[in-house]
């Protein structure tokens, strides 16, 4: 079976260029749900006259990610086979037309199903530019641009909301306007992207070079379940708070969506701060359990201390603990992932890792509602988390001291 080269060597004048085109690709996977949520209430009354339309409007909100959590995997076990650059082009296109198809269409039920074919081909699109920036760069620089995958997606996301906001108020078919602009990035992804080159196992020249930068040459596919479920509980945790921000200040009587938005946007930042602090971190060479360690550990320590808050104000500082301790999280399991892939299982592990991730963003308020049924109220619920993740958090560590030879890479590098 054929692998997949590192060709950072001919990447040349091009790096930055590239590197933010890839970037921007990321930033797709908010603009699928961020534009449309202000809309939501004036879409609803739109089509009022339609049966339940008061659960079909949320639903067409967040029916990309469910889609996109159930064929990310087949979509990396396609860009193994068939390649990555065609269709990263063709899909973000479609992207693009089906984003914006909303604008025209008259029917309800046409929306949704444009929503949902979009999920499909957001899959497609995050799936084959994080499998882009494994092929393009070595391992170091894959850290840099995975940790300013979730820089870019979280930043973004605060423009995003602004804008479908400011379009949304003038019209809410206005606002699909938006889904445009992936047009110029499947344009520019024909321009200068470009499929990597492929040598087979049998190459000897190849085979000297991937043990000289370190890279894994085994696929475990055990040690890799054990990543793709924390990446699901990354997401789990990591949307806890940003759902139930609204619902946590009612319980202290505090009902101003305009706070709960100032809380969440404020705490983004603090996201965006977090994802440039483990940059810092790998610099360093300071391990995976580590940044788990942290990142699990801030967030349920932020809802330990959530759960006892009794003003707006400590709500908000919390949120600052909870956004930073996630900034640091999501990258993490990002390169976690990467870092374990072989080449030629790397659009597969990423397809599995965005099925996990989507899956836990998805499934993330189910559970809370859930729990609370036992719990009695969501303070409790979030009291009962933060001592778990805080657990989770030592565990990684323990684990990683004390885990057994047999999983670590043939190659007797230091395990991830």
């Amino acid at each position: 079976m054929p692998v997949i080269d590192t060709i950072e060597k001919v990447v040349g004048i091009r790096s930055h260029f590239t590197a933010l085109l890839l970037l921007l690709f990321t930033c797709l996977s908010p603009m699928a749900a961020i534009v449309m949520a202000p809309n939501l209430p004036n879409i609803q009354q739109h089509f009022s006259t339609i049966a339940h339309i008061e659960y079909l409007t949320p639903i067409a909100l967040t029916i990309p990610g469910l889609i996109m959590g159930f064929f990310s995997p087949v979509v990396g076990f396609l860009t193994d086979r068939f390649g990555r650059k065609k269709l990263l082009i063709l899909s973000t296109f479609a992207y693009g037309i089906l984003g914006s198809s909303p604008m025209f269409l008259d029917s309800f039920y046409l929306i949704l199903a444009s929503r949902v074919l979009l999920g499909f081909f957001e899959a497609v699109v995050i799936t084959v530019s994080t499998t882009l920036i494994g092929d393009y760069y070595s391992a170091q620089l894959r850290k840099k641009y995975l940790a300013l995958q979730v820089t870019a997606a979280s930043t973004s996301a605060i423009f995003f909301f602004a804008l479908g906001g400011y379009l949304g108020g003038i019209s809410w078919r206005l606002a699909f306007v938006v889904y445009l602009v992936p047009i110029i990035f499947a344009i520019l992804g024909q321009i200068f992207l470009w499929e990597p080159k492929r040598k087979t196992h049998n190459n000897l020249d190849f085979s000297k070079e991937l043990r000289s930068t370190n890279e894994v040459t085994l696929f475990r596919p055990w040690f890799m379940l054990g990543i793709w479920v924390t990446a699901f509980l990354a997401a789990v945790t990591f949307m806890i708070l940003q759902i139930q921000i609204p619902y946590l200040l009612a319980t202290i009587g505090e009902n101003s969506p305009k706070t709960a938005g100032n809380i969440a946007a404020i705490s983004t930042v603090f996201i965006v701060i977090g994802t440039l602090v483990v940059q810092y971190f790998y610099k360093r060479g300071w391990s995976i359990a580590f940044n788990l360690l942290l990142g699990f550990g801030l967030i349920g320590i932020s809802f330990i201390l959530l759960s006892h808050a009794t003003t707006s104000q400590q709500i908000l500082t919390y949120a600052l603990i909870n956004g930073f301790g996630s900034g640091i999280l999501l990258p993490t399991v990002t390169v976690w992932n990467m870092q374990n892939l072989p080449a030629e299982k790397r659009g597969l592990g990423i397809g599995m890792w965005q099925g996990f991730y989507n899956f836990g963003m998805f499934i993330s308020p189910v559970i809370i509602v859930f729990i609370n049924t036992f719990t009695g109220s969501l303070p409790n619920t979030l009291n009962l988390i933060g001592p778990i993740l805080v657990v989770l958090a030592i565990f990684c560590v323990v684990y990683d001291k004390f885990r057994s030879k047999a999983f670590d890479p043939s190659t007797n590098r230091k395990a991830a």
